[in-house]
């Protein structure tokens, strides 16, 4: 069950002590952090302590305040792989998609705002920590700089073009133009999806080896992205 904790002006250690108790009461549970910086010094020392307990996404950056949700994992993951968590990651944005959508299609002008917000943040987020941290690292493992991640960063604009559409509509109160860009969208993440989960995760876990576990730290902690 999701709850909500207000961590702002909370040091970093005592912000972190306070997480890991109720990370601690079992799995399932969902907290929605709001801190009043980026969460660096939170997550690294859950990354430290608490590594392959716990997911962590940004869900709202505001001057001086930012949500975060941090979800306890049903079991604990000793070494993370690039498509166990990128797929994860598909997931929460499809998640966060049908927020929308449900909200668009209902009428539900403040509802659509809200998780088009979250939702947008979420695709940014997920297109950052592929964009800055894995496809480098994929292309210097493999020499592969005119390959899939090429593909997959055109398919990204493509995306983002859409996300636009989708936020002008949401701007001028034309929910129907929400769902159409939606609906467009949807199909072009699916194509996505399925293109890197069942070709690139896969390779990119077999040619990056040792240094997979790392990179996922390394994507987990990237700042949330300002958009």
């Amino acid at each position: 069950m999701e709850q909500a904790i207000n961590l702002s002006g909370t040091s970093d250690q005592d912000a972190y002590t306070r997480l890991r108790a109720e990370l601690e009461k079992g799995a399932g549970v969902e907290i929605v952090v709001t801190l009043d910086n980026a969460g660096t010094g939170v997550l690294s020392l859950m990354q430290e302590h608490l590594w392959g307990e716990f997911e962590w996404h940004p869900l709202s950056v505001q001057p001086a305040s930012f949500q975060f949700l941090l979800k306890k994992l049903p079991a604990k993951v000793a070494r993370r792989a690039i498509g166990e968590f990128l797929g994860a990651d598909h997931r929460r944005c499809d998640e966060s998609f049908i927020k929308l959508e449900n909200a668009a299609q209902n009428q539900d002008v403040s509802g659509a705002k809200l998780h088009f917000a979250q939702f947008n943040l979420a695709m940014e987020q997920h297109f950052a920590m592929e964009e800055e941290v894995f496809f480098p690292a994929f292309e210097r493992a493999t020499g592969m700089t005119q390959g899939p991640t090429m593909v997959m960063r055109m398919e990204h604009r493509q995306m983002r073009g859409l996300l636009a559409q989708a936020a002008q509509a949401l701007t001028q109160g034309k929910l129907e133009g929400v769902s159409r860009a939606g609906s467009t969208l949807m199909i072009l993440m699916r194509q996505h999806n399925i293109k890197e989960e069942q070709m690139l995760y896969p390779m990119a876990d077999q040619h990056l080896g040792k240094d997979v576990d790392g990179l996922v730290r390394s994507m987990q902690k990237l700042a949330p992205v300002s958009k």
